[in-house]
């Protein structure tokens, strides 16, 4: 197996067009990390509502 890049220098600026192509590959892991963490957060945040209304039903027929 060869490497196509010699030394990790070469790597990083990839002939002048590393800082396009490292900031493309960071722009689309940032979307993709905020496209897995988003619905997570809004799911947990619609259980605690759930759970929430669920706990003052619960108290206002106790109440009655």
């Amino acid at each position: 197996m060869t490497f196509q890049f010699e030394s990790l220098q070469q790597l990083l600026t990839m002939d002048g067009h590393g800082f396009y192509v490292w900031t493309a590959v960071l722009v689309s892991m940032a979307v993709m990390l905020w496209l897995i963490v988003s619905p997570l957060l809004d799911s947990r945040r619609a259980l605690k509502d759930v759970a929430r209304d669920i706990a003052r039903t619960a108290n206002s027929k106790e109440e009655t």
